[in-house]
């Protein structure tokens, strides 16, 4: 679990939190404007996300180790390749190796291996795995922003390149690992077996998960979270400003919404050990549903901190229903297939989920009207979770191009 938290804490030269660090000098640099910039962001999150099914096949067949050392080794060379970038093509391309590398390789497989280690206690355990991308968002940024006023933005690239290469290289070599029983060892850390019986574990091809509705779930959920999350973080400032909120505030309210994220991924983890997922899944969207529709009909330092509290509250529990989710409805055998289909819905949101902020403020000079409809979407999402039925523990018989998929 220390392993996939650390993983999880090393994604962020690729996430969104660390790359909008850069996004000033790069433009400023290369003379490009910030909407060529955040096309080419775009468009390379959606190319580096797109192998994530092959990625995800990949850790079942050779095991998270491997795949782990090679990725984290992918993800220093992706930060040296950005050291080196001089156009706007370049650029595209320098990001979607790093979305590729830190989302679709390294957060898939660190999010892998604490789901193969834990059953009884996956809830728990991957949400407060999860804890290391939030640690990684509070300190990154600080850090990349140092490193660029000694080093400048290339230089800050290349000692991130060197950090990567000196980190998470060495712990996914030697701490990442495939699941327990084949050393022996049982799942949840020796957990005693419950006196009740406990149901057979299910197992799931991608095939068969894709014919699911519990899967189209949480991938809707996992989508919505991330297009309407990364939207309104990338326009927080912006947002707060129509709010009648200040600059220093609007930090503060980041920090509260950090905070809650915390708190909120631990406590839904908990229950996903309780109760099941898609249960859950309509207080998170119902919380989105709050963070987009407050600010569209209310100002004011209030409304702003219940924003902020209701967005850090439906990222957090989001979080954690995400990671153990797809481990609990479908097992393990073929977990890695399943993220890896999984990952590319959720990423696709965060790349179009900014857009129609920018078209709604360009054109309307308001973001009311797209708020509005993200709070629709996020409200229909969770009354529809109530129509979704648990899928059955015994699997169809598999053809044989699921046994091969």
């Amino acid at each position: 679990m220390g392993a996939g938290t650390f993983g999880s804490f090393m994604t962020l030269p690729g996430q969104t939190a660390g790359v909008s660090v850069f996004f000033d000098p790069i433009t400023a640099d290369l003379g490009i404007s910030r909407t060529s910039a955040s096309i080419a962001y775009a468009v390379g999150t959606l190319a580096g996300i797109l192998p994530a099914p092959v990625i995800g096949r990949w850790i079942d067949r050779r095991g998270p180790r491997l795949t782990a050392t090679i990725i984290a080794g992918g993800l220093a060379l992706a930060c040296a390749f950005m050291a080196t970038v001089q156009s706007a093509m370049m650029l595209l391309i320098g990001f979607g190796l790093l979305r590729g590398a830190a989302i679709g390789g390294l957060s898939l497989v660190s999010q892998h291996v604490v789901n193969l280690w834990f059953v009884r206690r996956r809830g728990i355990a991957a949400a407060a795995a999860s804890l290391g991308l939030a640690a990684g968002s509070m300190i990154f940024p600080k850090l990349i922003d140092g490193l660029i006023s000694l080093y400048g933005w290339r230089g800050a690239y290349l000692a991130l390149a060197g950090l990567v290469a000196l980190t998470i290289l060495p712990v996914a070599a030697a701490l990442f690992r495939d699941r327990p029983e084949k050393f022996g060892l049982s799942a949840d850390a020796g957990l005693p077996p419950a006196a009740e019986e406990q149901p057979e574990e299910p197992s799931f091809t991608r095939g068969q998960a894709l014919r699911t509705g519990v899967f189209w779930l949480l991938c809707a959920a996992g989508f919505l979270t991330n297009a309407v999350g990364t939207a309104l973080l990338l326009n927080h400032f912006s947002i707060m400003r129509t709010a009648g909120v200040g600059h220093g505030d609007a930090l503060l309210l980041l920090s509260l919404l950090a905070g809650v994220q915390a708190a909120a991924t631990l406590g839904t983890g908990f229950l996903v050990d309780r109760y099941e997922p898609r249960h859950l899944v309509p207080l998170a969207m119902l919380m989105l549903a709050l963070a987009s529709g407050l600010p569209a009909f209310g100002s004011g330092i209030a409304i702003s901190v219940l924003y902020a509290l209701s967005l850090g509250g439906a990222y957090g529990s989001q979080q954690a229903i995400n990671v153990a989710g797809y481990a609990q409805y479908f097992g393990r055998d073929h977990l890695g297939a399943i993220r890896g289909a999984s990952f590319v819905f959720g990423i696709a949101g965060a790349a179009f989920g900014p857009l129609p902020f920018a078209a709604s403020i360009d054109w309307t000079g308001s973001y009311a009207a797209v708020l509005i409809g993200c709070c629709v979407l996020c409200l229909t999402c969770g009354v529809g979770a109530f129509a979704v039925k648990r899928p059955s523990s015994s699997a169809e018989p598999m053809t044989n191009c699921e046994q091969t998929s």
